[in-house]
């Protein structure tokens, strides 16, 4: 049985740092991507070629960030969630 990755990682300051950076990076990636697929421009066979990506690299990718969070006892805001975390350093 292996551990959740919230059980392997000593959640630091410096970690929680860097989750939290990291998380802004894919919530970055996902206003992009969600300009692409709501533009008019671009068509629907092309839109549905990057729905898969969209949500296994970006949409999980941002869930698991909070999952790991929430596993360490921090609880995120509708605004952390929506716009992004206040980091140190980044």
């Amino acid at each position: 049985m292996s551990l959740k990755l919230s059980e392997e990682v000593t959640p630091s300051p410096e970690v929680l740092n860097e989750i939290k950076q990291a998380y802004n990076r894919v919530l970055k990636r996902r206003s992009e991507a969600e300009k692409f697929l709501d533009n008019p421009g671009i068509s629907n066979g092309k839109k549905e070629r990057h729905l898969v990506t969209f949500r296994i690299e970006i949409v999980n990718v941002l869930e698991e960030y909070l999952q790991v969070l929430k596993d360490w006892g921090v609880e995120a805001t509708s605004e952390e969630i929506m716009n992004g975390f206040t980091v140190n350093g980044g």
